[in-house]
């Protein structure tokens, strides 16, 4: 297998000095790189069984189309770097279509694989650490690509939080009313019965957003269930691990939607914590066969706008016997 075509190494630029700060996404700052390494990693194996390598997510300094594969990254503890980007074009060599988010390393070092589009690459890590809800079939995995599409909706029309326009608050809670039906439908706290999938990844990140935007906005509007949903997410180990920890971004103007995008729309809301830029990205990526897309008409899509989705089966020889997998659906909830 021969080597992959490499990029060029990052500029050799500085990362600010300490006392200097970054308050938008614009600007010629370097790259920088966060890394996340579960208390039980090393470099030869994890007790998950899950890739011992780090996986590497190349995404701008927001939240925007990179939380979601943070947030599963995180909830699995599986070992990776976030690369950050602020105003620069370095990752459109490496990237398929010419935008971010980017995902590669793990298991995909051996595949000279770059996978490209958040929900492509949030149903990879599903795979990955088990969260596509196969251990209940193919009606499991697809209720939990039912609720990521779901909550994939709500992220979509969460501005009807802020409009006063009677029309888009009753589409918005029309939504909310299918997702708290859905999540009554079965026993357990998830959206699928006792076991979390990446639909209830998704529904958090949407709901939680709304509950950080306007606090209580749930709870006041009569969805006391997915407010408890949010709680109970919010407070599982390894996800309230990450949203106190340094590498969680704040929300810019653009992502909180009470006003119009615009160009100049990502300024911080909260101040960019020094950590997330200390250490400057400087290793030596990989770039894809072919040319890259020197496009730049639609940057501002690729910081704002959404990306479409859409695995290989894994073929062993195993001499001990396999446990047979349950596929049984969860009880539902008795009707009364």
């Amino acid at each position: 297998q021969g080597e992959p075509s490499a990029w060029r190494p990052a500029s050799p630029t500085m990362p600010p000095k300490k006392g200097k700060t970054i308050d938008s996404l614009s600007g010629p700052h370097p790259r920088a790189v966060v890394r996340f390494r579960p208390a039980d990693w090393s470099p030869v194996l994890i007790a998950s069984g899950l890739s011992a390598e780090p996986y590497t997510l190349h995404y701008f300094a927001i939240r925007g189309l990179g939380e979601l594969p943070r947030l599963m990254l995180e909830l699995a503890q599986m070992p990776y770097d976030s690369v950050l980007y602020w105003d620069t074009k370095e990752f459109k060599a490496a990237a398929p279509f010419g935008q971010m988010p980017l995902f590669m390393g793990g298991d995909l070092e051996d595949a000279d694989q770059v996978l490209c589009q958040s929900s492509s690459i949030v149903r990879y890590i599903a795979k990955e650490a088990n969260l596509d809800g196969s251990e209940q079939g193919a009606v499991g995995e697809s209720r939990a690509d039912m609720v990521f599409e779901c909550s994939k909706d709500l992220g979509s029309n969460k501005n009807a939080i802020h409009t006063q326009t009677d029309a888009d608050k009753e589409k918005f809670h029309g939504m909310l009313t299918k997702a708290s039906e859905l999540l009554d439908e079965y026993e357990g706290p998830f959206f699928s019965g006792m076991a979390a999938t990446y639909g209830d990844v998704g529904m958090f990140h949407s709901l939680s957003t709304v509950e950080e935007l306007k606090p209580g906005y749930l709870k006041a509007n009569g969805f006391e269930d997915l407010s408890a949903f949010v709680t109970m997410f919010a407070e599982l180990p390894p996800i309230a691990a990450y949203l106190a920890s340094s590498r969680r971004m704040p929300l810019t103007n653009n992502e909180v939607g009470d006003v119009p995008w615009a160009a100049d729309g990502y300024k911080y809301k909260t101040p960019l914590n020094a950590e997330l830029y200390a250490e400057e990205y400087v290793e030596t990526t990989y770039q894809l066969r072919g040319d890259g897309d020197d496009d730049d008409d639609d940057d501002d899509d690729e910081m704002a706008g959404e990306d479409d989705d859409d695995d290989e089966a894994q073929e062993g020889e195993e001499e001990e016997e396999v446990e047979t997998v349950n596929r049984e659906r969860p009880a539902k909830k008795s009707r009364k």
